[in-house]
C-alpha cells in the first residue's frame, strides 16, 4: 500500500489542500500518528476514504458516523447542572458551585468535545476528551493543574494507552491489554513510541511518503518500509547551509528515507554545491 504519513491534520492551511488533492487523486492511503480526537470526523468531513490514526489503531477504536454527544447527554455526576451561558460558554454547577467547563465541536449540533472538572482554585482536576461520535477518548489527569498521567481508551472506556509525565514531560508510555490491564510494551518517549508502533503497521511492500524532516520522518525509523521524503521545505536554512537532515539523508547516513522527491529549483541549486544527488529525484 501507499501511505501518505502526517502527524496531524489540519483542514484550515493550505498544505492540507494540497495534501487532501493529491491523496485523492492518486488514491493514497493517510497515516496519522498524532492523537486525534476528532480524526474520523475530519476524514468524513474531508471526504477521505482511506485513512488510518495511530492511535485508533493501537486502540482497536472504531467510527459511528452519525453519531456525537449531546451536551445535555453527557455523563456528568448526578445532581449536575449544565448551564449554557449567554456568550455559548458552558459550565458545570454542583448545588450551585461551579465544579467544570464543557467544550463543544464547533460547526455541530452542540456535540461535546471535551469535559474539564477543576479544582476550587480554577485548576484543572481531570478531563476526559470525547470523539466526534460521542464516545470518551482519552481520560486526563493533573495535579495541581500539571499532567500526571493521559489515558487513552478503547470503546468499551477501558485504556490501552498511558502516558506518564513528570514535570510536564511524557517520560513513560504504556501499552496495555485492556481486559487484565498487563503491560505488553512500553517505551520511555513518545518519539520511541510512535517510531515503533509505527514500524509494526507498516511492511516491506508498502511505500510511504512523508513531506517534513521532523516528527513525520523519524516515525518512519524502523521501518522496512519504501520510504519517500517530497520535500515541502526549501533545502536550505537560515543561514543558507544545506538542512542538516536532509544532507544527511542525500549522503545516505539516514538509510530509512530511500528516495528524496523535489522541484527542479531545487535540485539545481543543491547540483551546484555538489551535494551527491543519487537519491533525488526531480517532480514537477
Amino acid at each position: 500500500m501507499h501511505y501518505e504519513l502526517v502527524n496531524n491534520v489540519h483542514i484550515n492551511t493550505d498544505f492540507w489542500q494540497q495534501e487532501k488533492a493529491v491523496l485523492q487523486a492518486d488514491k493514497l492511503n493517510l497515516l496519522s500518528v498524532g492523537s486525534a480526537p476528532n480524526f474520523a470526523g475530519i476524514m468524513q468531513h474531508e471526504g477521505i476514504q482511506k485513512s488510518m490514526n495511530l492511535f485508533d489503531h493501537i486502540t482497536k477504536r472504531t467510527y459511528h458516523p452519525g453519531q456525537y454527544l449531546y451536551f445535555n447527554q453527557a455523563p456528568v455526576p448526578t445532581g449536575t447542572n449544565i448551564m449554557v451561558n449567554a456568550d455559548g460558554y458552558i459550565t458545570l454547577e454542583y448545588y450551585g458551585e461551579p465544579i467544570g467547563e464543557m467544550k463543544l465541536y464547533p460547526e455541530t449540533n452542540r456535540a461535546v468535545k471535551e469535559i474539564d472538572y477543576l479544582n476550587p482554585d480554577g485548576s484543572v482536576d481531570f478531563a476526559e476528551e470525547y470523539s466526534t461520535d460521542g464516545f470518551q477518548f482519552t481520560k486526563l489527569l493533573y495535579d495541581e493543574g500539571k499532567p500526571q498521567e493521559f489515558q487513552f481508551l478503547n470503546l468499551a472506556g477501558q485504556p490501552v494507552i498511558r502516558y506518564y509525565y513528570f514535570d510536564n514531560v511524557i517520560n513513560y508510555i504504556t501499552i496495555e491489554n485492556p481486559e487484565t490491564q498487563e503491560i505488553l510494551q512500553h517505551y520511555d518517549n513518545l518519539s520511541e513510541f510512535v517510531a515503533r508502533q509505527v514500524a509494526e503497521v507498516l511492511t516491506p511492500f508498502d511505500e510511504v511518503t512523508v513531506c517534513y524532516m521532523g516528527g513525520e520522518m523519524t516515525a518512519l525509523r524502523y521501518t522496512k518500509s519504501h520510504n519517500i521524503l517530497r520535500l515541502s521545505e526549501p533545502p536550505f536554512d537560515d543561514q543558507d547551509e544545506v538542512r542538516g537532515n536532509l544532507l544527511g539523508i542525500l549522503n545516505d547516513d539516514i538509510k530509512y528515507i530511500q528516495e528524496v522527491q523535489m522541484d527542479r529549483n531545487a535540485y539545481n541549486s543543491l547540483a551546484l554545491r555538489n551535494i551527491n544527488l543519487d537519491k533525488a529525484k526531480i517532480i514537477e
